[in-house]
Formats: structure tokens, sequence, C-alpha cells
């Protein structure tokens, strides 16, 4: 899908790897300009640098950025504007995940994760609106997750801060419907991406009667189609709601967990 004629500036936060990576990847292949931010700016830089040699001209940027510190992210959007200009699309990717049993759940790791998860879309959501009110036209896609719809055990506050990212897209939604701005989640299934490997160690830690294999096996096997989701398949539908062709959907939640949510 190229929307021909658009060529609009996207921001990817969390775009040096994973679900972040593949959706810079293919907006750049829709001729977008792509600014790659993450907390690792050189896990950023390499990003855009690939993305570019792939494109074979300048289509990226990388920047580094805390999207939890709203200096940090003023400091990101001037970049971005004084290099590719006023922000069209915001990909909020960036993401955090731990696992605990909850009655050892310390606060400090319970404001970590809602902070990046949640307070991070929030502050750069509302950075970028600004001037997609100016332009009458806007996208903003949050990467939530399946457990946005439905929790599961030993991450109470990774589920937490994906039920909010929900509703904060829902909020943004009804409240820019009228100004050309659509605001989306994605809720992927367990993905193949770090986190994934991550989060395996993480609940052998917290629940040692399975092996670390044994939960990598145990989460791909809750879900029907019967692998984990890619982040192309992300990717694919990041895409989708970036183009013009989506300019009714708004405010909707998207599963792509291989029918494991389907609500």
């Amino acid at each position: 899908m190229n929307d021909l004629g658009s060529h609009r500036v996207a921001l990817v936060t969390g775009g040096g790897r994973g679900i972040g990576a593949a959706i810079a990847q293919v907006l750049v292949a829709s001729g977008h300009r792509v600014a790659v931010c993450d907390i690792d700016g050189q896990s950023a830089e390499d990003r855009a640098a690939t993305l570019n040699d792939t494109a074979g001209h300048d289509a990226a940027i990388s920047v580094q950025a805390d999207v939890v510190d709203r200096a940090s992210v003023t400091a990101m959007l001037r970049t971005v504007n004084d290099r590719l200009g006023p922000v069209d699309i915001l990909i909020n990717n960036a993401g955090v995940i731990s696992a605990s049993p909850f009655l050892d759940l310390t606060e400090t790791e319970w404001d970590r994760v809602v902070d990046v998860n949640l307070k991070g879309q929030f502050l750069c959501s509302q950075a970028v609106l600004p001037a997609m009110i100016e332009a009458g036209w806007g996208r903003i896609i949050n990467i939530a997750s399946d457990a946005a719809k439905t929790a599961e055990p030993l991450i109470a506050h990774y589920s937490a801060s994906k039920f909010g990212v929900v509703g904060l897209t829902q909020s943004i939604a009804l409240e820019f419907a009228d100004r050309g701005i659509t605001a989306n989640a994605i809720c992927p299934a367990i993905t193949t991406t770090a986190m994934m490997q991550q989060l395996a160690g993480q609940l052998q830690r917290a629940d040692s009667r399975l092996s670390e294999q044994e939960w990598r096996r145990a989460m791909v096997a809750e879900i029907p189609l019967g692998r984990p989701i890619a982040p192309e398949d992300v990717a694919a539908v990041a895409q989708f709601l970036a183009s013009d062709a989506a300019a009714a959907v708004s405010g909707q939640a998207i599963n792509v967990s291989g029918a494991h949510e389907m609500h």
C-alpha cells in the first residue's frame, strides 16, 4: 500500500527494534519520511541507517528520547520538526514489560511500566496534536496488547497500563474526530521480539514450576494460529491505519492475535 501524494512525516517511538522497527520499515516503503525514536540512541541510529540504505535515499532520521520525560519529548519533537516537518503520523510503540506475583509487585516496578506504556503515549500524543489540528489531518496509532482486553496473571501492572492505552485511545478519538484526526490502538498477542524472550525469563523467575523454554511454549500454545505474532503482522495493520483509506476508522482497539483474543 503506497499513499502516493501523501509522503507524510511519521514518528515511531521505540522504533529501534521489534514492532517499532517493522512499522518504520513499512511506512518508509509507503513513501513517508520517518523519525525513528528510541531511548537507545544507537539502535535508533542503526535502524534509520538501514531504512535509508534500503530506500536508496534519506527517508529516515534517528532521535534519542525518553518518552516519560516531557522535556525529552519536547526536544524530540523540535528535532523532528526542524529536520522533517510537523508530525502527521504518530506511532506510540515504546513499551516495557515485566512479570511478578501481584503481592510481590513493587511500587517502583509498577511506576516504571505504567509510566513508559501509558504516560509516554499521553505525552507524545499531547505534543503532536496541535500541529495535527492545524493541518486538519492526523493519525495516532497506539500499540497496546491483547492483555488490554483480557488480563493475565503475573503481569497486573502491564495489563493495567495497556487497558489504560485503550481508554486513552478512545478519548483522543472522540475529542478530535471532527478535526480529521483518528486514534486507534493495535492489540497484538505474544510477538517474536526481544520482549518475548525477556518475558519468558521473568515468568520463570516469578513461577519456577515451568522452565523458561516451557513458558515460551506455553505462551505460543495459547495462540490458535499456531505461531507467535510477527512484528510484520502488526506493521501491516499500522500501515493501513496510517493511510487515507482508514479515515473512518477511529477509536478502535484492533486485535492482531491469531484468534487468541476476539473482542
